[in-house]
């Protein structure tokens, strides 16, 4: 027991209470806790690959994860991270530059080796903000078109706070992982904003795997700077869409014109078919084999489960009756390869 709380000090989570409730911890503290299983189970031999580890990390936590990474590397494990954070790069043992751009631009090795050897590594974007060679122009702060002001806040660890944020600017809200960043922005001032402008809570239109909000409603009120909002809108860390299936396509309504568009023609109306037989997230339309994700799952003993192709519908998700509807004009024609 002294050893796991040695670990949970190291990572500097000291403060956190045994009854804490964990849907009440910050994504940050979730990824320490989660390194401190790691560094207790004493495995060596194995490869950890993380992605952006520090993703959601004060800087002033950057070293107790560092501290915990350094740890799981002595035992004698390989780690690899997929990392923005400047002070994780510069400790790493050896360093692969991708790029040089995103998108259509980016996937070539640009450099792969110690990381002083990148200082010379040409076209390189990641050398400029590591080795600090250009220099950022300073930039004149923005006049605040209002404040919005909140009063009397409560909500787990923001006592009896009174704070304004100003308007019509840019805003940002920092300070150590756990201080209250979370509860106070996403939570604390989307629950009252909403609330005043008769808006439907988002945290209540989106089912996630993330934890849910806690039980109970943040304390507080709004005592000026509701004049110019008329919307929230939250944009956060939690997966889009309310099941697995969704997609870019679904999710900004993109489908809904397909499937109207697909239910319009002449061959889905005389067979009486709707825009939902012609949807992977409902079941008149999707593949009963996969259940509209287009592929299955093989488990396999001791190893990573398995996905392969659906056998039935082909990767497509939805029955092979309607996509025949869709592709070919005699429903005797088939679409499959």
């Amino acid at each position: 027991m002294a050893a796991r709380i040695d670990v949970l000090l190291g990572l500097g989570l000291g403060y956190l209470q045994m009854s804490r409730s964990v849907q009440t911890l910050s994504p940050g503290e979730y990824q320490r806790l989660r390194l401190g299983t790691q560094i207790r189970s004493n495995l060596f031999g194995v490869v950890y690959v993380l992605d952006e580890p520090s993703a959601g990390l004060h800087p002033a936590d950057t070293n107790a994860l560092l501290a915990a990474l350094q740890n799981l590397r002595d035992a004698g494990n390989s780690l690899f991270l997929v990392e923005h954070n400047l002070d994780l790069i510069r400790q790493a043992q050896w360093v692969v530059d991708v790029g040089p751009g995103a998108g259509t631009h980016g996937g070539t090795i640009l450099y792969s080796g110690p990381l002083e050897g990148l200082k010379t590594t040409p076209y390189s974007r990641t050398r400029d903000y590591v080795f600090a060679t250009n220099v950022r122009a300073s930039q004149t702060p923005r006049t605040p078109g209002g404040w919005l002001t909140l009063e009397g806040v409560e909500w787990n660890n923001l006592h009896g706070l009174n704070i304004a944020f100003p308007l019509g600017v840019l805003s940002a809200v920092t300070g150590v992982s756990g201080s209250g960043k979370s509860s106070l922005v996403s939570q604390v001032l989307t629950r009252l904003v909403t609330q005043a402008v008769g808006q439907k809570n988002p945290e209540d239109e989106n089912d996630t795997d993330t934890p849910d909000m806690p039980t109970g409603e943040p304390q507080g009120r709004i005592t000026g700077g509701l004049e110019g909002i008329k919307r929230v809108a939250v944009i956060d860390q939690k997966p889009i869409g309310r099941t697995p299936r969704s997609n870019l396509a679904t999710y900004t309504g993109l489908f809904d014109t397909v499937r109207k568009l697909f239910a319009s023609t002449d061959l889905a109306r005389a067979r009486h078919y709707d825009a939902g037989h012609f949807s992977f997230n409902v079941a008149k339309g999707r593949c009963p084999t996969c259940e509209g994700e287009g592929s299955t799952m093989v488990e396999l003993l001791f190893l990573p489960s398995v996905y392969a192709p659906c056998p039935t519908c082909h990767a497509r998700a939805t029955k092979p009756k309607f996509l025949r509807c869709i592709i070919a004009a005699d429903p005797s024609r088939t679409c499959w390869p």
